[in-house]
């Protein structure tokens, strides 16, 4: 199963410390602008650039961008895993459940395999798979990535569990969009 996340996570620290950084800069520069402004003023100030620097942050990709790396590739693991086991893949009845997820704001890959196809395959494939997506990618061609990631995955689970005639697959065949 091939899914894609706009964002997996909204890191609300991060969007609640800019929005912090924001009001404490503009309550400087009010300060040095006007020393004798009133504090209900200033304090109207801080309020407004907090909610804009924070609105900024939680409704648009920067906050995943702005998170630590190790963060966010914690939270896209967790929520592959959580994917992986809501969309029934981890109780097929062959052990063959493979899961591609897409976290496009906090830019990572993640596949999450069953312990069948992985106890065959092996962590070095999976890994291949991921790295060749991260470099088409990175080079701006997220389309030919996901496909050659999905056609890949097919192969690997051809190679070890061919498909019998006429056989009903158990998960859909269509990309899943969060």
């Amino acid at each position: 199963v091939a899914a894609i996340a706009r964002r997996v996570e909204r890191h609300h620290a991060v969007s609640l410390s800019a929005g912090l950084l924001a009001a404490l800069v503009i309550a400087l520069v009010v300060i040095w602008w006007d020393p004798w402004i009133s504090v209900a003023v200033a304090l109207g100030f801080q309020c407004v650039a907090f909610a804009a620097v924070y609105a900024l942050f939680e409704l648009t990709p920067l906050s995943a961008r702005l998170a630590p790396s190790r963060k966010r590739a914690a939270k896209v693991r967790r929520f592959a895993h959580l994917l992986f086991f809501e969309r029934g893949l981890g109780a097929l009845p062959t052990h063959n459940g493979v899961l591609l997820l897409v976290a496009l704001a906090e830019r990572q890959v993640e596949i999450v395999v069953d312990q069948g196809i992985d106890s065959l395959v092996g962590t070095g494939e999976w890994q291949r798979i991921v790295d060749a997506f991260t470099a088409a990618a990175r080079a701006g061609r997220v389309a030919a990535a996901f496909e050659t990631a999905i056609r890949d995955l097919g192969v690997v689970l051809g190679r070890h569990f061919p498909a019998a005639p006429g056989e009903r697959s158990h998960v859909p065949d269509r990309l899943i969009e969060l």
